[in-house]
């Protein structure tokens, strides 16, 4: 743990070395160092299932929070500038007020759209942590929305990670000159119980060469048809 560096004249700063998630107990909890910004740079956080992707995010969030708000952070060191947290994570949709998953992940990010123009107008920093949004569409429409919502935070001026399932988004026109690319990944052995996956939970550079999915299934009991449960990404 330790307390913040503030660097109140520099913005789009995010540098921490060890950070981890302050719930997670020492025996179990793997920290990593992670680099955010400058000013229109964004984190790709690509991996499988369970890998890590999400947990990282809000290690990213927990420390801003605690360490603009005076508190220590789970990390050995941090420097960062004044950031305005802007997230979306774990969006609901409401039978009550007849809005679907769709629309209510749409609303989300206009909020965070709007919190970095207004941000920009007051000469600070938004950082914005996005976990696999827009899932409640198809594929197709869902690529080409996430590249212009990205696209339009960075030339906002903003800063952040996303974490995607979706690897063009590392060749995309608008994000690849802008993105710092990053995965998690695991390993598959079959064992007497059955097929067994273990993660390391440690951050790699690159984009992720594996997927899950299938040997979940496998996992569970679920069939997988023909599908190659080898794990490579396709």
């Amino acid at each position: 743990w330790c307390f913040p560096k503030i660097l109140a004249d520099e913005r789009g700063v995010f540098r921490a070395e060890g950070l981890a998630h302050p719930l997670i107990p020492p025996t179990r909890c793997v920290a990593n160092d992670v680099r955010l910004g400058p000013v229109g740079r964004v984190l790709l956080v690509t991996g499988s299932n369970m890998s890590g992707k999400s947990t990282l995010l809000r290690s990213i969030g927990v420390a801003c929070a605690l360490g603009q708000a005076g508190g220590p952070v789970a990390a050995r060191s941090l420097e960062m500038s004044p950031l305005e947290l802007a997230t979306s994570f774990r969006v609901r949709d409401s039978i009550e007020e007849g809005v679907s998953f769709f629309m209510a992940e749409l609303r989300r990010l206009k909020g965070i759209v709007d919190q970095a123009d207004e941000a920009r107008g007051r000469q600070t920093t938004v950082v914005f942590l996005l976990d696999e949004i827009l899932q409640g569409t198809n594929i197709v429409e869902r690529q080409i929305a996430v590249r212009s919502v990205l696209v339009h935070l960075l030339e906002l001026g903003a800063i952040g990670a996303i974490s995607s399932h979706d690897l063009t988004l590392a060749t995309a026109p608008g994000v690849a000159e802008r993105a710092d690319r990053v995965y998690f990944t695991e390993k598959f052995e079959d064992t007497e119980g059955g097929p067994a996956m273990t993660f390391d939970y440690l951050l790699r550079g690159g984009i992720a060469p594996t997927a899950n999915a299938l040997h979940l299934l496998r996992m569970v009991g679920l069939r997988a048809g023909d599908a190659d449960p080898s794990g490579q990404a396709g």
